[in-house]
C-alpha cells in the first residue's frame, strides 16, 4: 500500500532540492570556481537553513562528480579534466549526430521556425554582447534539435549530459573570442535539414562538437 508523504517530509524534500539546485547551478554556471571550498556551515547560513539539507545536497553532488571530498574536511568544486571532456564530447557527438540525422526527416515546420528564431536572437546577442543569454539560446537550439528527433530514449540520454554541456558552454564562451562561429554552425545545420540532407547534418554536428572539445582542451592545458 502506497504511503502518503507527510507535510513535514515534503517540506524537507523540497528544501533539500532547493539547496541542491542552488549549489549545482552555481557550479555549472561558473559562479563557483574549480577547487573553491564548499563549507556546510557557511552554505547553511547563506541559505538560511540547517546543515542537514546542505549535507544531503553535497553528497548528491559528489555522486554526480561535480564536487569532491577534500583530504582534510569538507568539499570543493571539481575542475574539468581532459578525460572527462573527451568522454562527454565523445558521447555527445555520437548521440547528437544521430539526433540530427533523425530530425532531418521528422522535424516539423514549427520546430524549424523555432530554430530560425533562435538563430536570429543569437545574432542579436552577438551585437549586444549578451553572453549569458547567448549561452541559454545555444542550449535551447540543441534542445529543440534533440526533441525534433522524436525519440524519447535518445532525448533522455542527451538530457543526462545537459549539465556537463552547460558548464562547457560557459568555458567555451569565456575562452573563445569568436562565438559567431557557433551561430554559423547552427545556420548551416538548419540549411542542411531544410535540404533533407541527413548525412550533411550529421557531419556538421560532429564538426561543431569537435571544435568545442578542442577549445575546452586548450583552456585546460593553458591552466595546467
Amino acid at each position: 500500500m502506497e504511503t502518503r508523504e507527510s507535510s513535514d517530509d515534503k517540506k524537507k524534500r523540497l528544501l533539500t532540492e532547493h539547496v541542491y539546485t542552488s549549489i549545482k547551478n552555481s557550479i555549472i554556471t561558473g559562479e563557483r570556481e574549480p577547487r573553491s571550498r564548499l563549507i556546510e556551515e557557511r552554505l547553511a547560513e547563506d541559505m538560511g537553513t540547517s546543515r542537514t539539507p546542505v549535507r544531503e545536497a553535497l553528497q548528491k553532488l559528489e555522486k554526480e562528480g561535480l564536487i569532491y571530498t577534500r583530504s582534510q574536511h569538507g568539499f570543493a568544486v571539481k575542475g574539468v579534466s581532459l578525460e572527462e571532456v573527451e568522454e562527454i564530447f565523445g558521447l555527445r557527438s555520437v548521440l547528437e549526430a544521430y539526433a540530427g540525422f533523425l530530425a532531418t526527416s521528422r522535424i516539423t515546420q514549427g520546430e524549424l521556425k523555432t530554430l530560425e528564431e533562435i538563430i536570429r536572437r543569437e545574432d542579436e546577442c552577438l551585437t549586444h554582447k549578451d553572453a549569458e543569454e547567448f549561452i541559454w539560446l545555444d542550449e535551447e537550439f540543441h534542445d529543440v534539435l534533440h526533441r525534433a528527433a522524436k525519440s524519447s530514449r535518445l532525448y533522455a540520454l542527451l538530457h543526462d549530459l545537459k549539465d556537463f554541456m552547460h558548464r562547457y558552454r560557459v568555458i567555451i564562451l569565456r575562452y573563445h573570442k569568436r562565438p559567431g562561429v557557433a551561430v554559423e554552425d547552427h545556420r548551416k545545420m538548419v540549411a542542411a535539414i531544410k535540404a533533407r540532407n541527413a548525412k550533411q547534418v550529421e557531419k556538421l554536428i560532429r564538426k561543431h562538437m569537435t571544435r568545442g572539445e578542442d577549445l575546452i582542451k586548450k583552456k585546460i592545458r593553458a591552466l595546467t
